[in-house]
């Protein structure tokens, strides 16, 4: 609900992803960025469909809806995605499952990666892209930076490449979370936090 209220300005309950009460969806601002012609990207050290991010792109009655958020992604026009997996990309938690979401995104135009090298040599033109890092040690999410390797991909240069990949005259909407640090948080795990 928090996330919503932050993606669309509208108060909602609590586990709703881009819904107001009524689940009437509601447009959040990288919808409208995109509607403008900006370019727009969300990036998380988390699952890129944990509610956090979701709530920018997705609309659902409840945030462990993963599948149909993660097709939501598929089908996307946004640009770029960047930083955890999805978790469930082939529906198995799902009531009514409607493919791989992998395969939707290629389809959709997409440019998949997770190796580093790959997305370090990614280039502005690069089309449509879903980055995110192969190691995904913890719930789909990056490791916590105290135990990043130099072959894993940190938020920052999810960041950094995302700004390259998007920078162009009509401007960019980017939406970046820190979902590691909430995470630390609920674990009471001062040291992950602070690192």
């Amino acid at each position: 609900a928090s996330a919503t209220a932050l993606a669309a300005g509208q108060k909602t309950n609590i586990n709703y992803i881009g819904m107001d009460p009524e689940l009437k969806p509601v447009e959040t601002i990288a919808e409208k960025s995109k509607k403008q012609g900006k370019k727009v990207a969300i990036i998380s050290s988390v699952s890129i469909d944990h509610a956090t991010p979701a709530a920018f792109y997705a609309h659902q009655p409840h945030r462990g809806m993963y599948h149909e958020i993660d097709m939501t992604l598929a089908k996307s026009d946004f640009d770029f995605f960047g930083g955890g997996g999805i978790k469930d990309p082939e529906g198995k938690k799902s009531k009514a499952p409607q493919g791989n979401a992998y395969d939707v995104a290629k389809k959709n135009g997409f440019t998949i990666v997770s190796e580093k090298s790959d997305f370090m040599n990614l280039k502005p033109g690069a089309g449509k892209v879903f980055a995110y890092n192969k190691r995904l040690p913890d719930g789909k999410a990056l490791p916590y930076a105290m135990d990043s390797k130099a072959d894993d991909i940190t938020i920052s240069e999810f960041t950094k490449k995302a700004i390259e990949l998007l920078d162009n005259d009509n401007g960019f909407f980017m939406m970046i979370e820190g979902g590691k640090i909430d995470w630390a948080a609920h674990a009471n795990d001062a040291v992950a936090t602070i690192k």
